[in-house]
């Protein structure tokens, strides 16, 4: 009798040692289907976006109308890398725009990829973390450190069309790509506008006279649910004044966006 009471003890820890062992192999099998069936889509290997699509949309456009010293060169270089590695969420699109002397050169981007994400974060039971990263520094980090030479002037030029390079991003850039996601726009710039119809160097900018103007009225463009980051290389101190940032205001706004950050460069 105590044989059978002993045997029957085995028996029910053995068929309770198998429920839990199916049990845990049906959670595994569950868990690794769930995360094959919602793993989000493929990347396109031309521009490494989501196969539906970028999730956002970030637009750079840099000045190289004027060397950068060497303070404003460090400066310059930590805020690319900074934006590279933490200002493009995995998954956005980032374009590159250069604002030269002729805006018809400049009018295509220099760089336009996605983050394809670096794989932090990322889980090894159902991605390959080491896969993820060496892929970021290939096609996007690598690529993106390599246009940084471009997007800086050897010699100072005779004019800077802010106005005109501003539409080239908004044509080229943001309605090109019509990204259905957070938009956002940073400009590395004295924003001294100037050229033969208009200069920034002669008198204080006045927005609303600018906007009524022929030449103001012909650079209005749609920037509409853009949000506007300002990187202030402060080449003219005494005329990049509040009242020059005002008038940024007033034209950003007049195009549907706002400007969320002023942040003057060192140097």
């Amino acid at each position: 009798m105590r044989q059978s009471r002993a045997a029957a003890k085995r028996r029910t820890k053995s068929f309770i040692l198998v429920c839990v062992l199916f049990t845990f192999i049906t959670l595994v099998i569950g868990g690794v289907t769930y995360a094959f069936l919602h793993q989000p889509p493929g990347l396109d290997q031309q521009r490494f976006c989501p196969a539906n699509g970028p999730l956002g949309h970030v637009v750079l456009l840099v000045d190289k109308t004027d060397p950068l010293d060497f303070t404003q060169k460090q400066a310059f270089q930590s805020s690319l890398e900074q934006l590279v590695t933490g200002g493009v969420a995995p998954g956005y699109l980032l374009s590159v725009f250069v604002l030269g002397e002729d805006y018809k050169a400049n009018a295509a981007p220099v760089f336009e990829r996605c983050n394809p994400g670096d794989g932090a974060g990322a889980s090894a039971f159902t991605s390959n973390p080491a896969h993820l990263k060496k892929r970021f520094e290939q096609d996007f980090r690598g690529p993106m450190q390599r246009v940084a030479d471009e997007l800086q002037a050897t010699k100072s030029a005779k004019y800077s069309p802010i106005f005109e390079m501003l539409e080239m991003t908004a044509i080229n850039g943001f309605r090109k790509q019509n990204v259905n996601g957070p938009r956002r726009l940073i400009i590395v710039s004295d924003m001294l506008h100037n050229t033969p119809e208009y200069s920034m160097y002669h008198g204080n900018p006045d927005f609303e006279r600018f906007h009524q103007s022929d030449y103001g009225r012909k650079m209005s463009t749609d920037f509409n649910g853009v949000d506007v980051e300002l990187q202030y290389l402060l080449n003219t101190p005494h005329l990049q004044t509040r009242r020059h940032l005002k008038f940024w205001e007033g034209y950003f706004g007049a195009a549907g966006a706002r400007i969320v950050a002023v942040r003057p460069l060192e140097g």
